[in-house]
């Protein structure tokens, strides 16, 4: 269906956007949900993002956005290290507690879904990939870092959907048809 002429915004001249209009756009962009993790001397941190892809398969590797005024960041900037975890559509429970401003820190990691990979990250043993991750370049925009990072290492376990974000909520992904 298409949108009446009338009622679509003029978008045939620049114009200035407000912050909150931009919010508005970029909630409408589903995002697969993972939980970047870091580890520094034994302090592991991590948070719930939807700001990774794909930047190349030879050599494989990503894009992380990170906000700069989080713990995790400091720690990823000085370490250099990361793990991502691609969560599943039943993993809800985890992008939300990694995603808490009340619960930080070691208390986010319960002993029995994670552990600490070779490269001394911790990994979340049910995501549905793993994905370890060495930085090799970061810039920064605004209040936000761009992490550029070689994959090392990656755990699969593709059997279930993913879990997406898209307008403040939390979905399942099923097949289209």
């Amino acid at each position: 269906m298409k949108p009446n002429a009338k009622e679509y915004p003029d978008m045939t001249a620049d114009q200035s956007i407000s912050s909150d209009v931009f919010k508005q756009s970029m909630r409408l962009l589903a995002g697969g949900v993972c939980i970047l993790a870091t580890n520094s001397e034994g302090e592991w941190c991590g948070m719930t993002i939807t700001a990774v892809c794909s930047l190349t398969v030879d050599p494989p590797s990503l894009v992380a956005c990170v906000n700069r005024n989080t713990g995790t960041h400091q720690i990823m900037s000085r370490t250099k290290r990361m793990s991502i975890n691609v969560l599943s559509n039943d993993q809800t429970d985890m992008a939300e507690l990694f995603a808490s401003s009340t619960v930080r820190g070691r208390q986010r990691f319960e002993s029995d879904k994670w552990i600490e990979m070779a490269s001394g990250v911790p990994a979340l043993v049910d995501a549905l990939a793993v994905l370890d991750c060495e930085v090799l370049q970061q810039t920064s925009l605004g209040e936000h870092s761009v992490f550029f990072c070689g994959v090392k290492n990656v755990a699969l376990q593709p059997e279930r959907g993913a879990l997406v974000h898209f307008n403040r909520k939390f979905f399942a992904v099923h097949p289209a048809h």
